[in-house]
């Protein structure tokens, strides 16, 4: 696995709009050759929530 950003591409991202959860973020990334290969069990998420 790399940590280089450039080798990293993000799939998707949602900003829910949820009572309570005001600035909530949700990211998926995967790595370049992952991707490639359709290999999206190795996807990573990420929460960013700022209340």
């Amino acid at each position: 696995m790399s940590g280089a950003v450039e080798d990293w591409v993000l799939l998707a991202h949602w900003n829910p709009n949820i009572s309570g959860r005001e600035g909530a973020d949700v990211q998926w990334g995967i790595q370049r050759a992952d991707l490639e290969a359709r290999r999206f069990d190795r996807t990573f998420s990420t929460v960013y929530w700022n209340p």
